[in-house]
C-alpha cells in the first residue's frame, strides 16, 4: 500500500485519449500497479490500457497524481466519488465531469465541460476553462447541482448553463450566456461576464465584479451593500486564497432582478467602482 499512485505519461499521444471513469482516486485505491495499469481507456476509437501511455507507481491510495498531463487527456477525475486526484500539467475535455465527491486540482488549464453535471466535491483549475464548466451534459435538463468550482483563470461560453445547486468561481472573465437557464446556484466572476448573462435563468445568482452585459429582460431593482457577498468573497479569499479586493468584498452592487421570461427570481449584482 502506498501513499500516492503516480501516473506519468510515457507516450505522447497522437490525439485525444478517453480516460472516463478510469483515473479516479476511489477506484485507484482498490487496486494493485498490475491491475491499474490494465485498466481500459480508448485511444480514440481503438481500444487500450493506461499502461500503454502511462507509467504507474504506487497502489491502493487514495491520493492520486498525474504527472505530464496534456491537453490530449479527456475525462480526468470524470465520475470520481472521493480521494485526491492532482493533475500536473492540461486537462482536456470533461474534467470532473459528473463527480460526486473528493478533491480535483489541475495546475495547467481544462478543456470544454468541465465539471459538467457534477453533484459534489471540488474542482480547483489554476489555468483557464473551456465552454460549459458546469453545465448540462448534451440533452441534459440540469447542470451541476452540488459542489465547488473554481477556475483562476477565465472560461468560455455557458458557465453554469441550467446548474441546480454549487458554487461557480471565476478569476477572470467569462464568455457569453453564462448562468443561462440557471435554476438555482451561483456563478461569481471576479472579470467581466459576458453577453446574454443570465439569460432564462430562474433562480440563480450572478456576482460580476468586474461588470456584466445585463440582458434587457432584467430590471435594476436598487443599489446596496449584499451581506451575502461579503460572506462569499471573504470565503474565498480564506479558503481557495484568491485574491479578492477589499472593494469586492464590502462594496455597493447594483442588483438587477429577472429573467422577466421566466420566473424573474434570479439576479445579477454587478460591483459599483468609484
Amino acid at each position: 500500500m502506498s501513499d500516492v499512485v503516480t501516473l506519468t505519461l510515457r507516450t505522447a499521444p497522437d490525439g485525444p485519449l478517453d480516460l472516463d471513469g478510469a483515473v479516479t482516486p476511489d477506484r485507484l485505491a482498490l487496486l494493485g500497479e498490475r491491475e491499474i495499469a490494465a485498466l481500459a481507456m480508448w485511444d480514440g476509437a481503438r481500444a487500450a490500457r493506461l499502461g500503454d501511455f502511462f507509467t504507474v507507481e504506487g497502489e491502493r491510495a487514495g491520493r492520486v497524481r498525474v504527472v505530464g498531463a496534456t491537453a490530449a487527456l479527456d475525462g480526468l477525475g470524470a465520475g470520481m466519488a472521493g480521494g485526491e486526484l492532482l493533475v500536473d500539467g492540461d486537462a482536456g475535455q470533461r474534467a470532473g465531469a459528473g463527480m460526486t465527491g473528493g478533491a480535483l486540482r489541475v495546475t495547467g488549464n481544462v478543456g470544454d465541460d468541465a465539471g459538467a453535471a457534477m453533484s459534489g466535491g471540488s474542482l480547483h483549475v489554476d489555468g483557464r476553462a473551456g465552454d460549459r464548466l458546469g453545465a448540462a451534459t448534451p440533452g441534459a435538463t440540469r447542470g451541476m447541482t452540488g459542489g465547488e468550482i473554481v477556475v483562476r483563470g477565465s472560461a468560455g461560453d455557458e458557465a453554469g448553463a441550467r446548474a441546480r445547486r454549487g458554487l461557480i468561481v471565476v478569476g477572470g472573465d467569462v464568455g457569453a450566456r453564462g448562468a443561462r437557464a440557471m435554476i438555482a446556484g451561483s456563478l461569481v466572476v471576479l472579470g467581466r461576464a459576458g453577453a446574454s448573462t443570465g439569460v432564462g435563468s430562474k433562480r440563480g445568482s450572478v456576482i460580476a465584479v468586474g461588470g456584466a452585459d445585463v440582458p434587457a429582460t432584467y430590471r435594476y431593482a436598487c443599489t446596496f451593500e449584499p451581506p451575502h457577498v461579503r460572506l462569499t468573497m471573504t470565503y474565498l479569499r480564506r479558503r481557495y486564497a484568491l485574491s479578492v479586493d477589499d472593494g469586492a468584498v464590502a462594496g455597493r452592487y447594483r442588483r438587477y432582478c429577472g429573467d422577466a421570461g421566466t420566473l424573474g427570481k434570479g439576479e445579477i449584482l454587478t460591483l459599483v467602482r468609484g
